[in-house]
């Protein structure tokens, strides 16, 4: 594995423009036209979900230290691709080139990382082994005939996945809906599942599918959600309003086909913008020290909210080699929506081991 680069951060240094996305900077938090280095001395590392930050300190001109942090990727993705707590030894030095907190002038989204020893180190990075997985070492289709989706599943590069959010129009019991959302809202700032589509690619986790006649079990590595599809009967009349809903599927030929129904109320998209969590009042604004370079704004694009009419259905498809499982899906809400959400994903199969997400936001840790 090639040793990283010491993190120095320089906390004063030029701004240029950098193109990059990630979703807090999408939702608004950091500023992501705009750049900095800066060096400073590891004091902590958290590979927490659902992001891991990088602690150190930074002297200024008159040798006053200020603690910084930076914003890294989800723990467990990090983990995945190789990373390790003891690539930021306590009381190194480390380089960041980052994007700053709208809001906190001690918080910044790192872009690329120069540890000590001199590597450099972006968000996409890896070390070791790529965790594809070797097709002649699986069957692609099941001895009852079926297609082999058993198995760990993960999008290949999370951050290559296009797309955006989708044009919405929604009714006018849809607008009401989200007429007081905010971002104390958003399940995942508070460690909780979004919904069944978005959370299945989300952050680029690990997803368990185990396969059998009668039903094929989903567990998200993203927030742990776990969801069953029937394949055995029909919905019945009753059900507990769920996040996971109650899914019914069917082979059509080559294909799965699942309509879930039994949501409860929560989010297609869920609102973002301005710091995660956190929506100062003026007086609060105030009294923050100013950022060089804020931009104004900084709300997220506009949340959508599922009533419990919710239907959402997927058609999974297998790749002929067995390695890619495609899914193209809708989010079909008569209340609340006035015509379906519609979409298409695929994750790779691969031998990286699934983890329990277990959940530990410090988005807010420093207005707490």
């Amino acid at each position: 594995m090639p040793s990283l680069q010491t993190l120095g951060l320089t906390a004063t240094l030029s701004v240029f423009p950098l193109t990059v996305l990630a979703h807090h900077g999408v939702s608004g938090q950091f500023d992501m036209s705009q750049s900095y280095e800066v060096t400073g001395t590891i004091t902590r590392i958290s590979l927490v979900n659902p992001h891991a930050y990088v602690y150190f300190d930074v002297a200024d001109e008159g040798g006053d230290m200020t603690n910084m942090r930076c914003e890294l990727t989800s723990g467990s993705l990090l983990r995945r691709s190789g990373w390790t707590e003891e690539m930021f030894e306590i009381g190194s030095e480390i380089t960041i080139e980052g994007s700053p907190d709208r809001d906190d002038p001690t918080t910044c989204h790192m872009n690329e990382i120069t540890f000590a020893n001199g590597v450099t180190a972006n968000r996409e990075s890896t070390f070791g082994e790529d965790g594809t997985l070797d097709v002649a070492e699986r069957e692609v289709v099941r001895a009852d005939g079926t297609p082999n989706i058993d198995g760990n599943w993960a999008v290949a590069n999370p951050r290559e996945r296009g797309g955006g959010r989708p044009s919405v129009t929604l009714t006018d019991a849809g607008e009401a809906a989200i007429a007081d959302a905010s971002p104390e809202q958003n399940p995942r700032f508070n460690c909780q599942p979004t919904n069944i589509v978005m959370d299945w690619v989300f952050n680029g986790m690990v997803n368990a599918v185990e396969q059998t006649e009668t039903e094929i079990t989903l567990t998200y590595g993203f927030m742990d959600l776990v969801r069953t599809i029937h394949l055995d009967g029909d919905t019945p009349d009753a059900i507990e309003p769920s996040r996971a809903g109650y899914s019914v599927g069917n082979w059509d030929s080559d294909a799965l086909v699942v309509t879930t129904t039994g949501f409860d109320e929560g989010w297609i998209m869920a609102p973002i913008g301005g710091r995660a969590g956190v929506l100062p009042n003026s007086a609060e604004a105030a009294e923050r020290p100013e950022h060089p370079e804020r931009p104004e704004g900084g709300r997220g694009p506009q949340p959508v909210k599922n009533s419990t009419e919710l239907t959402v259905t997927e058609r999974f498809t297998l790749s002929d080699d067995g390695t890619v499982l495609t899914r193209d899906y809708a989010f079909i809400d008569p209340l609340y929506l006035e015509a379906p959400i519609e979409g298409v994903d695929e994750v790779v199969l691969t031998t990286d081991a699934y983890r329990p997400y277990d959940c530990e936001d410090l988005t807010n840790e420093r207005t707490e």
